[in-house]
């Protein structure tokens, strides 16, 4: 409850600070609730440049990321008293599907709360998006690790994820994502309300609980991140009259987005069209670039100084530089992106999303359902302009890696027109607007379901029926090898293994088919001991080696077999079968890289 409550406070305080930045442009939306979830979105993103600029100097300590959490809470919180939430006009007659509607966002909030407070397992995680946060915490700056690619990346959430692990934990680390969420589906609400008025939450209701985001939000990613600032740089756009000022400030949300991860590249360049038409914008338009620019491109020269590719690892036969080709596997583009499929990419990706990256990071059946009968029913400008800017932004994706995790900004454009379809059918009293709202209806409180089952995995803890820790060494099996290697290892212990995960190890700790894919160490024909030696003589001391025992995965077992003659005969340190929650053993052991044979 401690990290919920951290996290809450962390949100509100932030939420404040974007308040404040918004009345000080003249730009605070008329309805409170849109204020404050693009103040919400804008002030975390300026909690994580302000941890990006202790990373930079070198004073990413834990007593300076808490004074500056500390500072943000303080001064955002009193602000949030200004807000009015008498809110005058016209509003809708309450029906039926307003509640079922309501229900079904309750129950996928608190679903995915329950998800996020629990101990944190996630993969990718664990071994990049923790992982990188620590290791500039262990550093005090923000560091390039050659044999952690990730660490070149744009990292914004990751900063963020700095301020939590610095106060708090992992575990808060999930919470501050889970809040970003929320953030998404409040800027979404506030894209649709031009066109949907008080049911505009069903545009963000339509958000929210899209598998893909509603999952991602019960994770420490930086997938629904993106979302989050993607769609405050999108509401901010179309909130208005687009003056330089709100130019400025979609720029600023645009450039966050740059800072979170690569596919805001063509979602700002999207943004950015768009204030070409229906007639130019050139002052908002020139204010919304030179802003994004400046907040978002110093992670891409930040990434050409330390690989020589701003977009490392991809388009290396552009730029050229270091990096990896396995991120471009074929595998990693299942369809082939020819202008037919990626006009009609979102037919596969709902009906197949298991070719896709991954079954529980489907978009769901409410846009592929929906948004057609949309586009049947005549929609005005907005809602065509909101489908044109989610497809383009799809197919420009889709050309690349097919990853749905990498496509959720498109989720926010296409809520607003499924919700608008669904709307507009129903006011018209037909019989195809019945079944439009019984379609939505069901898919909402389905997908509201799916949130609260996915949560029964750690809700023991959440509940005080089971601890933490029992919780992980169940189902992390790096938790109990990182708990061995603190009570056994020296503080200066250097350790290279298989495993990707390497959060919960308290050691310096390097993936060793990253460092194989980097130096090429093992694959000239070297002899076990060969290997060993060079091994050592770049500082590693101990040897950390997983093979699965049960159970289906993806492992590569090129060190295991160079070092055999070198690893018989000698007894681990330790050794242990250890699972986790997908049903995988592996056996654990640790060998002393300096030990002698048995």
């Amino acid at each position: 409850m401690l990290d919920l409550a951290f996290a809450l406070v962390l949100a509100l305080g932030s939420a404040g600070v974007g308040l404040r930045v918004l009345r000080r442009l003249g730009l605070m939306p008329e309805h409170p609730a849109d204020g404050l979830s693009i103040g919400l979105v804008l002030g975390l993103g300026l909690l994580g440049l302000a941890a990006s600029g202790l990373a930079m100097v070198g004073r990413l300590g834990r007593v300076e990321v808490g004074s500056l959490a500390i500072g943000f809470a303080a001064c955002g919180l009193g602000s949030l008293r200004h807000l009015d939430w008498n809110i005058g006009g016209r509003r809708e007659d309450y029906r039926r599907i307003d509640g079922i509607v309501d229900l079904a966002i309750i129950t996928g909030v608190l679903g995915t709360m329950l998800t996020a407070m629990g101990p944190v397992t996630d993969g990718d995680a664990l071994c990049y998006h923790l992982q990188v946060p620590k290791i500039f915490l262990r550093s005090r700056g923000m560091i390039f690790d050659a044999d952690l690619h990730e660490t070149a990346y744009p990292l914004l959430m990751e900063m963020l994820y700095a301020v939590a692990l610095s106060v708090r934990g992992p575990t808060a680390c999930r919470l501050v994502h889970w809040t970003l969420g929320l953030g998404f589906a409040g800027c979404v609400s506030a894209m649709a309300r031009p066109v949907l008025g008080d049911r505009s939450r069903w545009a963000g209701a339509v958000a929210l609980l899209s598998p893909a985001v509603a999952n991602g939000m019960g994770a420490p990613l930086n997938d629904v991140a993106l979302a989050a600032f993607a769609a405050g740089c999108l509401a901010v756009r179309l909130g208005g009259d687009l003056t330089a000022r709100r130019g400025l400030l979609a720029g600023l949300l645009g450039g966050m987005a740059l800072g979170v991860k690569y596919p805001a590249i063509p979602w700002v360049g999207l943004v950015g069209l768009s204030m070409l038409v229906p007639r130019p914008r050139p002052r908002a338009l020139l204010a919304f670039a030179l802003t994004a620019a400046v907040v978002g491109l110093p992670w891409y020269a930040r990434a050409y100084v330390h690989t020589g590719n701003p977009v490392h690892p991809f388009f290396r036969s552009t730029f050229g530089g270091s990096g990896i080709d396995e991120v471009l596997d074929p595998i990693k583009r299942p369809m082939d992106p020819s202008p037919a499929n990626l006009l009609t990419a979102l037919a596969p990706l709902t009906l197949q999303p298991d070719r896709f990256d991954s079954l529980s990071h489907q978009l769901g059946p409410a846009f592929l359902l929906l948004v057609p009968a949309a586009l049947l029913a005549r929609p005005p400008r907005r809602v065509w302009g909101l489908v044109a800017l989610g497809q383009a932004f799809l197919m420009a994706c889709m050309t690349r890696r097919q990853s749905m995790r990498f496509l959720l900004s498109a989720v926010g454009p296409l809520s607003v027109a499924a919700a608008w379809g669904v709307v507009e059918f129903r006011r018209k009293g037909s019989t195809p607007g019945h079944i439009l709202a019984g379609l939505l209806a069901v898919t909402l409180v389905a997908e509201g379901a799916l949130c609260v089952a996915r949560a029964r995995h750690g809700v023991g803890v959440v509940l005080g029926l089971e601890s933490a820790e029992s919780f992980l060494a169940r189902r992390e099996p790096t938790y109990a090898v990182g708990r061995w290697m603190a009570a056994h290892l020296p503080g200066g212990a250097r350790v290279v293994g298989q495993d990707h995960r390497g959060f919960y190890l308290p050691v310096d700790y390097a993936m060793e088919l990253a460092h194989r894919r980097r130096t090429g160490l093992g694959s000239r024909g070297e002899s076990a001991d060969e290997v060993v030696d060079r091994l050592r003589e770049r500082k590693f001391t101990h040897l950390l080696l997983c093979p699965p025992i049960r159970g289906e995965v993806e492992f590569d077992p090129t060190l295991s077999d160079r070092l055999r003659p070198w690893l018989d005969g000698r007894a681990p340190l330790y050794r242990a079968d250890l699972g986790d929650a997908d049903g995988v053993v592996r056996r654990y052991a640790i060998y002393d890289l300096g030990g002698v044979r048995r």
